[in-house]
């Protein structure tokens, strides 16, 4: 279960077309949040300033709960699954599973 997850950011280049590349970030996490029941704030942004506030270098990025999980690269659904999960585990671990 992925319970504990509560805010995930996506960050891209904000192509002014929406075109497929730039629009596959997004629907993957979508698709990722709903294959695993999650309840999250997504936060899609094109805002360069802002990605760099976080840490992020390269673009497209994965931010969740404030930490900087992927970036340059373009994640399968599957990925996305696995990085929400393995978050779940570290935030297990530091709370001893109580949050």
């Amino acid at each position: 279960m992925v319970s504990n997850v509560k805010k995930i950011e996506s960050f891209g280049s904000g192509c002014p077309v929406g075109c497929p590349t730039c629009r596959t970030p997004r629907d993957t996490i979508m698709q990722a949040i709903s294959e695993l029941g999650l309840h999250v704030r997504l936060v899609n942004s094109n805002d360069i300033g802002e990605a760099q506030e976080r840490g992020v270098t390269r673009l497209p990025a994965l931010v969740v709960d404030g930490e900087v999980r992927s970036q340059g690269k373009t994640l399968s659904v599957q990925e996305i699954k696995d990085i929400l999960r393995k978050t779940e585990d570290a935030k297990d671990q530091a709370t001893g599973g109580e949050e």
